[in-house]
């Protein structure tokens, strides 16, 4: 009688429990390929996202910058951009560069995470709003979207475009585009860490209801098995 008792108790600890173990990891592989394509193709089309809007916001303000004839200076910038009040337009000329800073007007156009920079055709800037640009040069390649980030300051994408006069057809200057992406890595690291929490909660639960689903469906083979190695002893 101990005997079989010692043998039911390793039986329980060992065959229902591989068995538990081989699904649980394959469970565990097939989730973890559905977790990580989840999380792949959010990212992918949360940044597909961004970039459409850094290149819209660009062209929008490319758009309306055509109107101007010549190349950029403060006066004809100010007609563009302050065209109906022209008491808020402020130059700052601290760097020994004189540039218009402003938040109004043109910002109608533009995300709150985005900033926008306007260079005349020497590449120097003459309109931001962009309140702690420092670095009046045009940097970047040009006509396409692309990383923008300095270590422990800003991490986004820019896009640069050169912007030719409506009427004249004329190169006038170039207008460039800031996207912050703290935004998206907030909502990325958020998406990360609620996936981990799923997958962790999930497996565990898939582990316990494998576990007992094999032991009961391996009950009645054990027994049957018993009986007939009792009626074969005897």
């Amino acid at each position: 009688m101990e005997n079989q008792k010692q043998k039911q108790k390793k039986y329980k600890n060992s065959l229902p429990k591989r068995l538990s173990n081989i699904f649980f990891v394959l469970f565990f592989c097939i989730f973890s390929a559905f977790t990580l394509i989840a999380y792949s193709s959010t990212n992918y089309f949360l940044l597909k996202k961004e970039k459409q809007s850094v290149f819209q916001a660009v062209n929008i303000v490319r758009v309306r910058l055509s109107e101007v004839d010549s190349n950029f200076t403060l006066e004809n910038l100010a007609e563009v951009l302050y065209k109906n009040d022209k008491t808020h337009l402020r130059i700052d000329d601290r760097k020994g560069s004189r540039v218009i800073r402003s938040e109004r007007d043109i910002t109608n156009t533009l995300d709150a995470n985005q900033d926008i920079y306007v260079y005349n055709i020497d590449k120097q800037m003459i309109f931001t709003t962009d309140n702690e640009e420092s670095s009046p040069g045009l940097h970047g390649p040009i006509g396409r979207v692309y990383h923008d980030h300095i270590e422990d300051q800003y991490r986004g994408f820019s896009m640069t475009q050169k912007v030719y006069s409506n009427r004249t057809g004329k190169f006038v200057g170039y207008v460039q585009v800031f996207h912050d992406l703290g935004n998206y890595y907030v909502i990325r690291a958020r998406l990360l860490f609620w996936l981990l929490v799923v997958e962790l909660f999930g497996t565990s639960l898939a582990y316990l209801i494998i576990l007992i689903t094999t032991r009961r469906f391996l009950k009645p083979l054990h027994n049957l098995h018993e009986v007939m190695r009792n009626i074969s002893e005897n």
